[in-house]
């Protein structure tokens, strides 16, 4: 399973601050999972907003997940509960909606999932494609989740990442 996030690190919370990134809204991240770890942490995902309103929006489209939540980093009791979780000690592996490189997993996803994207399309759409048809897909973050942007003609799809996976 791909996993596209950087790690959340305490050093990011001064950097957010500064760059008056106040709100954190977090979720479940399930595609975390190291299968080598003996004890296996709770995945925790979080995206950075600087308005409030936004970071509202964004927890009402998650508002179903048991880890649906928005930090301020404003406040001592988040900011001490934000700590907390990244301490080694924490039953949590926190993650940053963040991509590090982008040119990376454009990379990637179109080596290394070509052969899902072509089942994908063949079990979920209309469309007809050549055997010598490349496809470009766009990788784009919405709430937290990974999405493959596909064109085909005037037509375009956009998929979870994750449903691409088990095309």
């Amino acid at each position: 399973m791909l996993q596209p996030f950087e790690l959340f690190e305490p050093k990011y919370i001064k950097q957010l601050i500064r760059l008056r990134k106040m709100y954190l809204v977090s979720q479940s991240y399930p595609s975390h999972k190291d299968h080598f770890e003996e004890e296996q942490k709770t995945g925790i995902l979080l995206s950075d907003y600087d308005d409030a309103g936004l970071a509202g929006v964004h927890l009402a489209a998650v508002k179903e997940d048991t880890h649906a939540s928005i930090i301020h980093l404003a406040n001592e009791k988040h900011l001490a509960k934000l700590t907390e979780m990244l301490s080694p000690l924490s039953r949590y592996t926190l993650y940053w909606a963040v991509v590090k490189d982008q040119q990376a997993l454009k990379k990637r996803v179109d080596v290394n999932y070509k052969d899902q994207i072509r089942r994908y399309i063949s079990k979920n759409t209309i469309w007809r494609i050549a055997g010598s048809e490349t496809f470009r897909p766009q990788l784009q973050v919405i709430f937290g989740i990974l999405f493959v942007t596909l064109k085909h003609g005037a037509q375009q799809i956009r998929i979870k990442f994750e449903d691409l996976e088990k095309a």
